[in-house]
């Protein structure tokens, strides 16, 4: 099942169970995805030649495209993180309620990624990665970084990623 249908079911659950935080944690991701979909769709009209373009042209636009999980997946990633930084961000503003909120935002849409690694599974993936690019130390962090993104996309959170590779780089040296 597509995760737009699975998450337009689960509105539908929670609607009937008057989960309020879970219909409107739901609402903005459909939201999210449906955007996606219409940028998707708007780029494809756009390369087509616009509002110029000839008739032809315009029917070969497919209007009901659907995302791939692959982008479905990168879009509620950006809303889980969205929702992590706006909670820290109360946090030090001392709003601990809205904190709590958006940390309960983003556990909801963390059930709908895949399992992510944690720093434990994550070291000897990363180790493997150094080693093969010949890092020595932290001053090497550049170079390994967008590799270690690369390689781990939608594995695991870039801030565990990067703590993982500093210690590791830093007990190289």
């Amino acid at each position: 099942m597509a995760l737009l249908e699975r998450l337009q079911n689960d509105l539908k659950t929670a609607l009937k169970g008057g989960d309020r935080l879970r219909v409107d944690t739901i609402r903005m991701a459909i939201d999210a995805l449906k955007k996606a979909q219409m940028a998707q769709v708007k780029a494809a009209f756009d390369a087509a030649g616009g509002e110029s373009a000839d008739a032809a042209a315009l029917a070969t636009i497919d209007r009901d495209t659907t995302l791939t999980e692959a982008v479905e997946q990168e879009i509620i990633t950006k809303e889980v993180k969205r929702r992590r930084e706006a909670a820290e961000l109360y946090r030090k503003g001392g709003r601990t309620d809205l904190a709590e909120k958006e940390e309960a935002e983003a556990a909801i849409l963390q059930a709908y990624l895949p399992q992510q690694l944690s720093a434990d599974a994550l070291r000897p993936l990363v180790k493997a990665i150094i080693d093969e690019i010949g890092a020595a130390g932290p001053s090497d962090m550049g170079r390994v970084m967008p590799v270690l993104m690369q390689r781990l996309k939608g594995r695991a959170d870039g801030r565990l990623i990067n703590q993982v590779a500093r210690e590791l780089l830093s007990q190289a040296q």
